[in-house]
Order: structure tokens, then C-alpha cells, then sequence
């Protein structure tokens, strides 16, 4: 793409328009122009990269989430200053825990995120049986100490009153049988 196609995807991508739509807008306002759709997709990524200001994506999210409301910690790699693990809790969140602390269910997902971590998220259930994400944790590896870490800044985040009375799990059976446990 030329450079006035270049600002065209940069200028629609910050207004929100998406990349299908970005697409068609490049084909009308430049005909005979076949763009790519990858093309597309690697400059709107490029613009996102060059937003960070130089910060790593989780450097990224940590300052994101300090700015907007939420409790964090973070565990820094034994090797350098990269953070590795994140914990977050918004306020609300945490208000909504106290007044519905009888169940807590810990779930986590696989290689879905842009940030290639898993995300550990802790939810509970009002009395009206609707659930709300209590806090969120992305892990570096899937380790015990990693899900240790989260489960100790999880248990720093109870007040007495806040045991739960049942905690749920999956039990990740895939995570079972890769460690030959029956």
C-alpha cells in the first residue's frame, strides 16, 4: 500500500471502522486497487505495537489497569524486569464479592488472548444466579507456582467475612491426562 493508504487505514482503524470495512473503503476510494485484507491486519497490529510507546503488552495492560479502577499485583521474571504474571480486581468487582461471597468458581483459558497467556479468571453468583468475574490473572506459563501466585493474591483480596462457601473447578481433564494423572 502507498502512504495515502496507509493514513486512510490508520485514520479508519482509530475511528473504530473494521478491517472488512476498511477493505471496502480502500477498493472505493482507490479503484483498481486490489488490497489485502493481511495487509490490513498488519498495519492496523503495527499502529496498536507503536502505540505502546515502547512498553511490552502486559507493561501495556499493567499501566491500562492502574489508571482505570482496579487493584494489581504483578510478579517481575526471576531473570529481568519483564512482568510475568498479572492479578486484577476492579472495584466494583471486589464490592460485588463482598455481598455475594458464597461461591467461587476458578476457570482459565488457553492461547485466546493477543497476550498468548492464560487467563485465570475467578467468578462468582449473585442471589438472582448471575455471575460476575471477581478477578482476573494472566499467567506466563502453566505452572503450579504460577497458579499459586494467583491463587495467594486472590486470598489477600478476602476480607473474613469473604470465604466462600463452595469453590468450583473443572478440573481441567486435558490438563489431567497430559500429566498422566488419572
Amino acid at each position: 500500500m502507498n502512504t495515502d493508504q496507509l493514513v486512510m487505514v490508520e485514520s479508519l482503524h482509530r475511528a473504530g471502522v473494521k478491517p472488512q470495512e476498511i477493505e471496502a473503503a480502500l477498493r472505493e476510494k482507490f479503484p483498481g486497487v486490489q488490497p489485502v485484507i493481511k495487509d490490513i491486519y498488519n498495519h492496523t497490529a503495527k499502529i496498536r505495537r507503536d502505540g505502546l510507546l515502547g512498553d511490552t503488552l502486559m507493561k501495556a495492560l499493567e499501566n491500562f489497569l492502574a489508571g482505570n479502577g482496579f487493584t494489581l499485583y504483578t510478579r517481575e521474571s526471576d531473570t529481568d524486569d519483564r512482568t510475568e504474571e498479572i492479578f486484577f480486581c476492579h472495584s466494583n468487582s471486589h464490592k460485588m464479592w463482598r455481598a455475594f461471597p458464597e461461591v467461587l468458581m476458578i476457570d482459565t483459558t488457553y492461547n485466546t488472548n493477543m497476550y498468548d497467556c492464560p487467563l485465570v479468571q475467578f467468578i462468582s453468583v449473585t442471589s438472582t444466579s448471575q455471575s460476575f468475574c471477581i478477578d482476573a490473572a494472566f499467567v506466563i506459563r502453566e505452572r503450579q507456582r504460577n497458579f499459586s501466585w494467583t491463587l495467594e493474591k486472590l486470598k489477600q483480596m478476602l476480607d473474613d467475612c469473604m470465604e466462600p462457601h463452595m469453590i468450583l473447578t473443572d478440573a481441567d481433564p486435558h490438563e489431567r491426562m497430559r500429566r498422566g494423572l488419572p
